[in-house]
């Protein structure tokens, strides 16, 4: 019969105990490239989030502008401050009240949130808001008003939606851009 050397069961114990080690060492590795990766898709996700909803508000704008022009009806986006969020609709009834709007004129809606705040709308003539209703009308000779809509994300990034009157043209800016005012019709020689 062979007896084991005790020196071998040791280093069986040893060896154990090391691959035990190695592979605790591996998993919390992997673990801490795994949390990394989250973290950052998560930011990556944040500032997509943004973006996407600042573009799809500049698409409903684009929307409205390219559907007035093509089919000869009034639209009108509504930036309401009160209730927190925006809508798209076609003007069938005439100009009215945020809560007389058919449900059949609405084309789309969103919602301002902590990502994607609303901060002021400045038009063209001036005038602007951060507390009530505002309402961008264009019809087929596009838009009444051109203006900016100042917009921050979540970490306070302020970003701007142009609508530009003359060119028909809706952008969005990263920082605060200043909007160009249209020159009164005597100083354009008329």
């Amino acid at each position: 019969m062979i007896v084991p050397d005790s020196n071998c069961l040791m280093k069986v114990k040893c060896r154990g105990g090391a691959v035990l080690a190695e592979i605790i060492m591996i998993v919390f590795i992997v673990a801490m490239f795994v949390s990394l990766a989250i973290v950052n898709l998560e930011g990556a996700l944040d500032r997509e989030n943004f973006k996407s909803r600042a573009n799809e508000l500049v698409k409903l704008f684009q929307m409205a502008g390219t559907s007035a022009a093509e089919t000869g009806k009034r639209y009108e986006v509504i930036i309401d401050f009160v209730q927190n969020n925006y809508m798209l609709r076609e003007i069938t009834t005439g100009l009215v009240a945020v809560e007389d709007i058919l449900e059949e004129e609405i084309i789309d809606t969103g919602q301002f949130s902590e990502r994607f705040q609303v901060s002021y709308v400045l038009f063209d003539d001036g005038t602007w808001t951060n507390s009530k209703t505002v309402f961008f009308r264009v019809g087929k000779a596009g838009w009444q008003w051109g203006g900016k809509i100042s917009l921050f994300d979540e970490n306070g990034k302020e970003y701007t939606i142009i609508i530009n009157r003359l060119n028909r043209m809706i952008e969005l800016y990263e920082g605060d851009v200043e909007i160009k005012k249209p020159m009164p019709p005597e100083e354009m020689g008329f």
